[in-house]
């Protein structure tokens, strides 16, 4: 009664069966159970180990029969075991940590091991010293050659080599063979002609999935099964069965069953311990980053996983610290994470690189050379693995492109479809020197089209395509040297193009051609179409009419829906207060937002800002945009150098091998910057608008300075800051006569 009213969900006849298992033959194991019990009554609560060894299988087993219960656990090493024989002050220890505590420094190898036995002067001996000293050796009774006793049949010693299985006669086939089983007589059998296992559930004779141990029955491949899934007792759902219920207690799933968790000593938090070094007992996580991320160790010098402590605290690696520790790749020789087949994460992405590189000649071709060294040296090999995954968007493209004919280019690459792993694959190959570096957003505009004209009718086709090819990119590529082309650029080109494909749909539902197309049908389409989808193709019209593919017909340009008003220039201090002085704030969404609030730089313009572009002459810190370079304030200063100091990007490669100029605010891709990310900064951390806090910066700026002087700091069109001079004048003069126009100076 004790233990149902202790533990939950157990029943007076769970209990009894638990109880009967755990005395067996020797009936004092329950008079001690009881006594433990009767002194500490929340032992099966309170997790300590300082208890009886009965005790200690008991919560034990109660534990893997799904019940509430804590089982103790090793003083040392902190891990739960079914049994811990050696008691200790303040609990007991597992065999390994006795074994560990027993163990003295060898006084031939210097290592410290459990002592075999002492010489004659009491030095302590290992049991590898022992075994290789020949005095420890005896004469074989079966080769008459001295070595070491493997076994002592008849009391006779037998070296290893002449040691075997004992064999014996089968009762049914008569041959020499190792004992298997036995017969119900007690005869011996072979391996060929023992009995078939029986499934302990269905009955049949067959090949089990599961072997009968701990009172379980043997289940073949379809009983286990059916008793992998099952229902719930805690949660009333059907899911993966951590205890079937077998021994008596409940069928939990995974996520209800109690896991044993204690504190990790790295990261603070109660998981389940996978390892316990002498730093400490760490979780999964924790104990793959301590891996990864090896150091010098302080007594040998070398680079290698800390995982011991020296007698000054410091951490060291394990063989220093005279553990058995050694996390060295036997492959290169290097210490880190070895996850499978003998080799570090390094190896293997390495061995990945090669293998999906390789041509049909089973060599890598030279022009492919500099992208297998990139993915050999980089920093985080198991991004490359992750990346490089089989069945992986990326594995396919390495082998579209090691079993192409052509040499890699930019025309191969265009000709395959177009998809973000492809755009990610080209810029890596720019980035590391295969292919040249090209306007990307530009040139991707010309594969799409093709992409994009393949489902229309034929007829829309050349037409799109003469309208696309020799007006839209042929403005762009002429602007380029001058005016880079964003991904915005291309955002309106691709919402053109897509504009006018559907003007010329509307147009066949409407059974009339390009060519019959009056003002009235035009005005029609703007009324049943989005505003959004129907003025872009305004263009296309106009391109239309210029070359007589059509009438006299427009479409007017669409007015902006509302006016971008400036913020008041209290709120304008306000931002950039927060941005200057707020902690709390990411530093890119404060970087950004000084030089958008100072000096009204678009969010394009900032996000495309170099890392040389900030220079220090003397005392004073410069920002160069065009010819000549902006004094900074110490302040933005100091908030644009952190940011240049801890400008990191997310791709590997672009850390393993940096390019020679660095972005001020990098991108994910390689070799790029961070476009998007920078708007997501500014909007996700309550700054202002970009336009309207460009504006109020413009504005004020345009009021102080010439237009000259103003298109020279910030690199303008001598018309854009003239207009913006005469906004700023034509403001003056509003707030000039709204002031004497009010009641107070009446």
């Amino acid at each position: 009664m004790r233990l149902v009213a202790v533990v939950p969900r157990m029943t007076e006849v769970d209990a009894r069966r638990h109880l009967d298992a755990l005395a067996g033959t020797v009936s004092a194991r329950l008079a001690w159970l009881d006594d433990h019990l009767t002194a500490y009554p929340d032992a099966l609560r309170s997790g300590s180990s300082d208890a009886p060894a009965v005790f200690i299988r008991f919560a034990y087993t109660l534990h893997q029969a799904g019940y509430a219960v804590v089982v103790p656990a090793c003083v040392d090493c902190e891990q739960v075991a079914a049994a811990l024989p050696q008691r200790v002050e303040g609990g007991r220890v597992c065999a390994r940590c006795a074994r560990r505590r027993q163990a003295k420094e060898c006084g031939r190898c210097g290592r410290r091991n459990p002592v075999r036995v002492h010489d004659s002067d009491g030095t302590p001996v290992c049991q590898n010293c022992w075994n290789r000293d020949p005095a420890s050796w005896q004469t074989c009774t079966s080769c008459g050659y001295p070595g070491t006793v493997a076994a002592r049949p008849n009391r006779k010693p037998i070296c290893r080599r002449c040691y075997e299985t004992p064999r014996v006669i089968c009762a049914r086939c008569s041959r020499s063979a190792v004992e298997a089983a036995r017969t119900d007589a007690g005869e011996p059998l072979c391996a060929a002609c023992r009995p078939a296992p029986r499934c302990g559930l269905c009955g049949r004779e067959g090949r089990l999935k599961v072997r009968a141990r701990d009172g379980r029955p043997g289940l073949c491949e379809a009983c286990y099964r059916r008793t992998l899934f099952g229902v719930c007792d805690a949660c009333g759902l059907i899911g993966k069965l951590a205890t079937t219920g077998t021994q008596g207690g409940p069928r939990l799933c995974t996520r209800c069953r109690p896991v044993a968790t204690r504190r990790c000593s790295r990261c603070g938090r109660d998981r389940r311990i996978i390892a316990t070094w002498p730093i400490g007992s760490v979780c999964a996580s924790c104990y793959a980053w301590t891996r990864r991320h090896p150091a010098v160790c302080l007594r040998c010098q070398g680079t290698q996983v800390l995982v011991g402590l020296d007698q000054q605290g410091q951490r060291i690696c394990g063989p220093c610290a005279g553990l058995d520790i050694d996390y060295t790749c036997p492959a290169c020789g290097r210490a880190g994470f070895v996850p499978r087949d003998g080799r570090c994460e390094r190896c293997l992405a390495a061995h990945r690189a090669e293998e999906l590189l390789t041509g049909t000649n089973g060599v890598i071709r030279a022009e492919l050379r500099p992208l297998a060294t990139a993915l050999a040296n980089t920093e985080a090999p198991d991004a490359i693995l992750t990346w490089l995954r089989p069945g992986g968007p990326a594995e396919q493209l390495f082998r579209h492109l090691t079993e192409a004919d052509a040499p890699a280019s930019h025309e191969l690459l265009d000709s395959w479809p177009q998809t973000l792993a492809l755009h990610r694959f080209r810029q890596i190959l720019v980035h590391v020197g295969v292919l040249p570096d090209r306007a990307d957003y530009l040139e991707r505009l010309g594969p799409w089209l093709d992409e994009l004209l393949a489902t229309r009718p034929a007829a829309d086709g050349p037409l799109i395509h003469a309208w696309a090819h020799w007006a839209v990119l042929r403005r762009a590529r002429h602007r380029l040297p001058v005016r880079p082309f964003t991904p915005h650029a291309a955002g309106w080109a691709r919402t053109r193009i897509r504009a006018a494909i559907r003007l010329l749909a509307w147009i066949d539902a409407q059974h009339t051609t390009l060519a019959d197309l009056t003002q009235t049908d035009v005005d029609r389409w703007l009324t049943e179409q989005p505003p959004e989808s129907a003025y872009p193709a305004r263009e296309f019209l106009h391109w239309a009419r210029s070359r007589h593919l059509t009438g006299d017909v427009t479409i007017p340009k669409r007015r902006p829906r509302h006016i971008v008003t400036a913020i008041s220039d209290d709120e304008r201090w306000t931002h950039l207060r927060r941005c200057l002085h707020d902690a709390t704030l990411p530093l890119p969404a404060r970087a950004a937002g000084a030089l958008l609030l100072v000096y009204g730089l678009p969010v394009s313009r900032i996000s495309t800002l170099h890392a040389d572009q900030i220079t220090t002459e003397g005392n004073r810190i410069l920002l160069r945009l065009g010819a000549h370079g902006i004094l900074l304030p110490p302040a933005v200063a100091d908030l644009l150098l952190a940011q240049r100091d801890a400008a990191r990007t997310v791709s590997v490669l672009a850390r393993s091998a940096p390019p020679a100029t660095t972005w001020l605010f990098p991108g994910g891709f390689p070799g790029r910057p961070a476009r998007d990310a920078v708007y997501r900064a500014l909007r996700g951390n309550g700054l202002p608008h970009a336009r309207h806090a460009r504006s109020a910066a413009l504005m004020t700026l345009a009021a102080d300075l010439p237009a000259p002087i103003l298109a020279a700091l910030l690199d303008l069109h001598i018309a854009t800051a003239v207009a913006w001079t005469q906004h700023a004048a034509h403001g003056r003069i509003q707030a000039v006569i709204a002031t004497h126009a009010s009641p107070a100076n009446r």
